[in-house]
């Protein structure tokens, strides 16, 4: 295999052959792997010795390759005006048997040059060592390149074909002189069809100028209707380009179509609607000419999830294991599913465990409070250190945390106390009397948006009870978007159990530790539901009534639940509508089967 240098750009401006050879088709056909091949063509006005000099080579990098993977030494000559077809031969004879055609040259290295499967990146090298034209996204002042697969360079099971009007090779991949083909949709390029090749009617080994389809979908959105507990509507939009062909029509797998902003058939650009869809479910739209094109793009449905309002409470009598996504928890960074609930109670690890999980909710104005019990497990020795050991706290929108509780250091020989800081990750104010592990408090905490100050009561019954305050940041504060438990390694690695969450704008809501909501009396999950089986569970020991309707109103389940357990294999993946009866209390949920 020959060193490549990589020359001064002028040098290679004035390379004899650097305008003549350049690639014209990479091929990758999706029924047949075995007759890929490359496709050279001379531009200039002289014949090609590929031996000339050191000989002229093409190499090539796989998948996100370093250094050149395998090499293939050009043979013969290329005629001025000509082709050259480099055959993959892995299986012997497949070239000639497809396309009907002999190669000029054959590669019957497995996985080689010429059996590229779409990501690699392709190199032409002159006699002189000298780069003439490059396929992918090879970096040749980095001497780095990167895999191709989902990038505007990718023609797996397709097709690359370089446009007429280019006149010599690039040191640069440019995607605008290509049209390509392959089995995934790329946006952002010039000329990507989601449209896999097949060979050998969609290939033409040998010649330069077949028409192409220039048409493609670009810039897809998904927004809800309506946002309710209910099965909720959407409405898609996708962009097109290569348009004003009148035979084009234009199908989608649901909803109803609207071509009042862009109709293919007329217009070169513009945007198609499609309405009437179910959230949730994802829609395919197409574009076909019957000719050339026949471009599909599929667009991500929306999930119309309503905001969680105030107050909302949580008693974690869920099934022990990952919190989330029961109730209305979230994965807020960290360790996916590790933080944990247990016999009823949310279990925040300071050591390994890294999970942070949120619960979102809708922003009001004013003072917000949070309150919650805790029990401190006996590490073995009392808490020292004071390195963010907070372990609840309101999130705004970013990364601003306000209100933050914090396990401190006992000031009076005791095991433990906690602190509040308005803003900072330690307290900024310590509780006065020492606290003890394995004992439960109750804390409550404040913070007010409109002042910037986070106030801290423990097991108080009214405000007027003894508290602390955190430090007086400046005014405003942040306007705060959801409640979070936080996880991470601290100077004791304490275990801290939480129970019997609410958050609320009312003080007097967070001192009852069994307040219910009606919204949160019932707890559904795992939902959405993939094994048939749903778990519903509620605060009292009665008997729940389940009844389960379809998006259509249609009840399809009507039972008591068993040891609460619901099972729901015999339904179809979609929405559906949970209500559930228990005691005389009604609530709705939603439900998702996948």
């Amino acid at each position: 295999m020959k060193k490549i240098y990589f020359l001064l750009l002028t040098v290679l401006m004035t390379s004899a052959s650097f305008a003549q050879v350049i690639i014209t088709e990479i091929a990758d056909p999706d029924n047949n792997s075995d007759a890929r091949y490359i496709e050279l063509h001379n531009l200039g006005a002289s014949t090609v010795d590929f031996t000339e000099g050191n000989g002229w080579q093409i190499d090539k990098y796989t998948n996100a390759s370093g250094a050149v993977s395998v090499s293939l030494d050009l043979t013969g000559s290329i005629p001025a005006g000509g082709f050259y077809i480099i055959a993959y031969d892995n299986a012997a004879g497949t070239f000639a048997t497809v396309y009907g055609m002999t190669a000029h040259q054959l590669d019957s290295v497995n996985n080689g040059v010429a059996g590229s499967n779409g990501d690699d990146d392709l190199v032409l090298i002159d006699g002189t060592d000298t780069i003439v034209d490059f396929w992918g996204v090879y970096d040749t002042m980095t001497a780095t390149n990167t895999d191709n697969s989902g990038t505007c360079s990718e023609y797996e099971d397709g097709r690359a074909e370089r446009l007429t009007t280019v006149t010599m090779g690039s040191t640069t991949f440019n995607e605008a002189e290509w049209n390509v083909w392959a089995d995934s949709d790329v946006t952002g390029c010039t000329s990507h069809v989601n449209a896999p090749r097949t060979a050998p009617g969609d290939f033409d080994p040998g010649a330069w100028g077949t028409p192409t389809c220039g048409f493609s979908f670009t810039n897809s959105s998904a927004i809800c209707d309506a946002i309710t507990n209910g099965a909720d509507t959407y409405t898609a939009t996708i962009d097109f380009s290569g348009g004003g062909n009148s035979s084009f029509t234009v199908v989608a797998d649901a909803g109803s179509i609207d071509l009042s902003a862009g109709d293919p058939a007329i217009d070169e650009t513009g945007t198609i609607t499609i309405t009437g869809l179910t959230e949730g479910v994802d829609v395919t739209i197409t574009a076909n000419d019957t000719s050339l094109c026949n471009v599909m793009s599929t667009i991500t449905a929306a999930t119309c999830v309503p905001s969680n309002v105030l107050p909302i409470s949580d008693d974690f009598t869920y099934a022990d294991g990952s919190l989330v996504p029961n109730g209305f928890w979230l994965n807020n960074g960290g360790t996916a599913g590790d933080f944990l609930v247990s016999s009823g109670q949310a279990v925040v690890e300071h050591g390994a465990p890294s999970e942070d999980v949120i619960i979102p909710f809708t922003p009001v104005s004013g003072k917000i409070y949070y309150g919650l019990d805790f029990t401190v497990e006996d590490p073995g020795a009392p808490i020292t250190g004071s390195d963010f050991e907070y372990f609840a706290h309101f999130k705004d929108s970013g990364f601003g945390f306000k209100a933050r509780l914090d396990i401190v250091e006992a000031t009076s020989g005791g095991d433990f106390t906690v602190g509040i800081s308005t803003g900072t990750s330690t307290a900024e104010a310590t509780w006065a009397a020492d606290l003890s592990f394995g004992t439960t408090y109750r804390a409550i905490v404040m913070y007010d948006q409109d002042a910037n100050i986070a106030q801290l009561w423990i097991d108080a019954t009214a405000m007027g009870d003894t508290s602390i305050v955190g430090g007086d940041d400046a005014d405003p504060g942040s306007v705060m978007e959801a409640f979070q438990l936080r996880q991470s390694d601290s100077s004791t690695n304490e275990t801290v159990l939480v129970d019997n969450l609410v958050i609320s704008q009312n003080f007097a809501d967070t001192t009852l530790s069994t307040k219910d909501y009606n919204n949160n009396t019932f707890a559904v999950y795992p939902n959405p539901v993939t094994n048939g089986f749903v778990n519903i569970s509620s605060t009292s020991n009665e008997v729940i009534s389940v009844s389960v309707f379809d998006i259509l109103g249609k009840q399809v389940i009507n039972q008591t639940v068993n040891n609460n357990v619901l099972n729901v294999a015999t339904l179809t993946s979609g929405i559906y509508i949970l209500k559930l009866s228990q005691n005389g209390n009604v609530t709705t949920k939603k439900l998702v089967i996948k």
